[in-house]
């Protein structure tokens, strides 16, 4: 029962403090994960893959993945119920004062301030995400400087950019293409 409330409550505290898509919530939700030992890096990698791959949205993936691999399918129920609550109390919220604040300079102003933060917390996911994908180390470290090209991970370089020419260029299904490069990649990586 313990753990189970603390995922609720680390969930909870996600869902009510992170603005954006689930992608901005993953280098929190790694943060998190990581202080409090509930997750290994390999674990995290996985749950960054699944909740990417499977429908619906990246956060909600996320969460019941780790809250599985915590605490099995109470710790996944938990783990999803909690990063919805705050978002659902949230929009009550503001339907019930919308009409009051709706030419509020100062919510504009917070709003137009949470902007560039979510966008920061996106390009740290990207990062977090190509850094253990395209890369065979930490970018904080010196070492890709050193080591140069050698430092990539090949076939995820490879598959990257003939997916997204293909995607852009031709007129084959995307999930076709994701579907066919998932494959690819679990035969030829690690």
């Amino acid at each position: 029962m313990e753990t189970l409330w603390l995922l609720f409550t680390l969930f909870f505290g996600i869902g009510f403090f992170t603005f954006g898509s689930g992608y901005a919530m993953l280098p929190v939700i790694f943060q998190t994960v990581s202080n409090h030992g509930l997750l290994t890096d390999a674990e995290f990698d996985r749950m960054v893959a699944l909740s990417q791959a499977l429908p619906g949205p990246v956060s909600i993936n996320a969460v019941s993945y780790a809250g599985y691999v915590v605490a099995s399918v109470p710790g996944a129920i938990v783990s999803v119920f909690a990063i919805v609550c705050p978002a659902f109390i949230l929009v009550l919220l503001v339907m019930k004062f919308l009409d009051r604040f709706r030419d509020s300079e100062s919510v504009n102003s917070v709003i137009t301030g949470i902007r560039p933060i979510t966008m920061g917390l996106i390009c740290t996911a990207a990062v977090m995400i190509s850094e253990n994908t395209l890369y065979l180390g930490s970018l904080v470290s010196a070492e890709w400087a050193i080591q140069g090209l050698s430092y990539l991970n090949p076939i995820p370089c490879i598959i990257f950019p003939v997916v997204f020419v293909l995607t852009i260029k031709s007129k084959i299904n995307p999930f076709f293409l994701i579907i066919s490069a998932a494959v690819f990649g679990a035969f030829f990586i690690r």
